[in-house]
């Protein structure tokens, strides 16, 4: 009786971390969380400043909403990864990458030499592309550097992903490429 309880648990639990996986929150860096806050007070500051001056206000006010539709469409929130794809999340948007088109996955810290080609530099994380003398051009994800793994695709893509604990993170990826 209770080995069919026990049996039947496993294969339960087995069949939700598949559906699931593991997620992680991305952490931001000081740096990134000051870049961020400033940002968004600096910017909503001038809108109360300016609010009886039409023109200086609008665009400000534009600004503002421009800054936290990025932060919501792109800001670096977290990573997911189950048996089919790797999940970069922010709040209002998904972008999925294959596990069976992953070639290998690695622990990585990017360097202060990164050069941005598109992407924020700090504002609510580390996104966009960027291009490393020894890795070449990436597309990253993340909110601080020294939570980062390196993914590298078959086709030759590189992402820079960053969360709360990556050494879990590409170990459990290794594990589920390899399947």
């Amino acid at each position: 009786m209770w080995g069919f309880y026990f049996e039947f648990w496993g294969g339960f639990v087995n069949f939700v971390e598949n559906c699931i996986g593991m997620k992680s929150k991305v952490i931001l860096s000081r740096y990134s969380l000051a870049v961020t806050v400033i940002s968004m007070v600096a910017v909503f500051i001038g809108c109360v400043a300016t609010v009886r001056e039409k023109l200086p206000f609008f665009i400000l006010l534009g600004v503002y909403v421009l800054l936290l539709i990025f932060a919501l469409f792109y800001g670096a929130f977290y990573i997911q990864a189950d048996s089919e794809y790797i999940i970069m999340g922010s709040l209002l948007r998904k972008r999925k990458i294959l596990m069976r088109n992953v070639e290998s996955v690695e622990l990585f810290q990017p360097t202060m030499g990164a050069i941005r080609i598109f992407g924020s530099g700090g504002f609510f994380g580390y996104w966009g592309i960027f291009s490393e003398g020894d890795i070449g051009r990436y597309s990253a994800f993340y909110g601080k550097a020294s939570d980062c793994f390196l993914v590298r695709m078959k086709n030759g893509d590189k992402y820079v992903l960053g969360c709360k604990n990556p050494a879990e993170m590409v170990a459990w990826i290794d594990k589920e490429r390899v399947r």
